[in-house]
């Protein structure tokens, strides 16, 4: 009862304040959501766990990868990089000076990036915000953006990870997992084109990394109502 209280309250102020965030600048929206430190979870699995704001809708999830859809109807394709949270290997990210927002990320000890960058010839800014071992991406408009980066902050900053478990589930397959995670994590907003845009929306948030090898049984599939 005393965490559905809590829940509640966090939902109330983050709905009263959305606007005030909002009419922040980008950095700020990104200060004011990673300074704070909160641990709420709503999504359990094994290994690992995070929170999913109110709004937002887990579509499909498929071991360490998952979807999600918002309210502008915006697909989020979520990656969780459980190998370098296994190895303890920290995010190496150079600051893209041509991204329409590019930001190295370094809050309660956590690390990670934030890129932005215009799609040519369409509405579209592709997102790229890696964080505490996950990362987050969508093809947003410019009116979305905030919005968009307050609820990736509220998941990623949530992620929450049971080491003894992973350890069991991926320790004697470290090499093969890696290989697959290096390319998901990185960014490349710079190669980002409409034909990238439009790949994305027609593969309806199952990305070719590390979790596409994986068989049925593991893959979690929720219809819409």
């Amino acid at each position: 009862m005393k965490k559905k209280i809590i829940l509640l309250i966090i939902a109330v102020l983050t709905l009263t304040g959305c606007n005030n965030l909002t009419n922040m600048s980008i950095d700020e929206v990104v200060d004011v959501m990673l300074e704070s430190n909160t641990n709420l979870s709503n999504n359990v699995f094994e290994g690992y766990e995070y929170y999913i704001p109110k709004g937002l809708k887990l579509l499909e999830k498929d071991e360490y990868n998952a979807s999600l859809k918002d309210e502008y109807n915006n697909t989020y394709y979520f990656y969780i990089d459980v190998v370098s949270y296994y190895n303890k290997e920290e995010a190496d990210y150079k600051v893209n000076k041509k991204a329409y927002f590019s930001k190295e990320l370094n809050y309660n000890k956590k690390k990670g990036y934030l890129e932005i960058t215009k799609i040519e010839d369409t509405d579209r800014y592709f997102i790229e915000y890696m964080y505490n071992y996950g990362k987050i991406e969508a093809f947003v408009k410019e009116n979305e953006i905030k919005s968009a980066i307050i609820n990736m902050s509220s998941i990623l900053k949530s992620l929450e990870f049971n080491r003894t478990v992973l350890e069991s589930l991926i320790g004697n397959n470290v090499l093969n997992y890696k290989e697959d995670t290096y390319d998901v994590m990185k960014p490349k907003g710079s190669t980002a084109t409409k034909d990238t845009y439009l790949e994305y929306e027609e593969k309806y948030g199952i990305y070719e990394g590390y979790g596409d090898k994986n068989t049925s049984e593991d893959r979690i599939e929720i219809e819409e109502n």
